[in-house]
């Protein structure tokens, strides 16, 4: 069998090691080189293009309830789990300690000791709660794009707490309540509100000052688990209606920033793709604003006209 493996970014050491194993099964095995950024991001017409029978997409579960189906290429997800020493959730217990009720998330690299975390807690004298969100479809996952397995919670729980490495996943939860980022890698513990009102009021800057724009790009990315064109069809109509003077759809496999400071036209960029590129908004020195917030562009266009 011909199979195409693909590793996102931080797990692309171990190819070779995973190579090994296909080929010593008797098959031809290439690697996919192209950046992968998630689920999302499957390499599909890698794939296609090299006839393979199968695709193994490392490192994460399938993205959303429906699953990616491409004639004669099978796709399957092979997790990647890593244990993670605990041992920073027992010591952020005192700072936790005022509140009751937790909902618990992570990535799905720690799902694996999901229920061991949640022990940790409960033993601590805390009711601990986890869901599942949206396109993040595994118990307590939460994705960069998707925080729903955290926002779904706030009106039950006191407090979120977030288990992994990096800002990244946690800065995606929505929720007022308390949220609390414990990193074992880092082996530290903290409370994110500050970092998440920062956001947000940058969020809303961007939202005043796209507002203003007389050039609008749409960021139409053709990456599996990203591709909306009929979403930035309808947003080019509205803008267009709103009185927005020109406004144009960017089609990318990819997004440069590079090569959209090239394109100098654009007053402001509105992204059916990747939500999390309104955190990259500096590269491209431009505001940026998500697809969600088009209801309140247009909203604050019509107030001041």
């Amino acid at each position: 069998m011909r199979i195409l493996l693909q590793f996102p970014q931080g797990l692309k050491m171990h190819a070779l090691e995973e190579t090994a194993k296909f080929e010593k099964e008797g098959h031809e095995v290439f690697l996919s080189a192209t950046p992968c950024w998630g689920a999302c991001d499957l390499a599909l017409d890698e794939a296609q293009k090299i006839g393979a029978d199968k695709l193994v997409h490392y490192g994460h579960a399938q993205f959303g309830d429906k699953p990616v189906v491409v004639k004669g290429v099978e796709i399957e997800y092979k997790l990647y789990p890593i244990t993670a020493d605990l041992e920073v959730l027992q010591k952020a217990l005192p700072l936790l300690k005022p509140y009751k009720n937790l909902g618990l998330v992570t990535t799905v690299s720690h799902l694996h000791q999901l229920a061991e975390m949640k022990q940790i807690l409960s033993s601590a004298g805390h009711f601990v709660l986890t869901t599942r969100g949206g396109l993040a479809i595994l118990e307590g996952q939460v994705l960069g794009c998707d925080s729903s397995a955290a926002d779904k919670l706030a009106g039950q729980v006191d407090a979120i707490v977030y288990f992994g490495g990096g800002e990244f996943h946690p800065l995606g939860i929505k929720s007022d309540k308390a949220v609390f980022a414990i990193n074992p890698y880092a082996r530290s513990a903290m409370q994110i509100n500050d970092l998440l009102l920062r956001k947000r009021k940058k969020e809303q800057g961007m939202l005043i000052a796209t507002s203003q724009a007389k050039r609008i790009g749409i960021l139409l990315s053709t990456k599996s688990g990203q591709f909306n064109i009929k979403p930035a069809e309808t947003a080019k109509k509205k803008l267009l209606a709103a009185g927005v003077p020109q406004v144009s759809i960017l089609v990318t496999s990819e997004v440069d920033f590079s090569s959209l400071q090239d394109f100098n036209s654009f007053d402001a960029y509105l992204t059916t793709a990747c939500p999390r590129l309104i955190d990259d908004a500096e590269r491209v020195n431009k505001p940026i604003v998500n697809l969600s917030m088009l209801p309140r562009l247009l909203q604050i266009i019509e107030e001041t006209k």
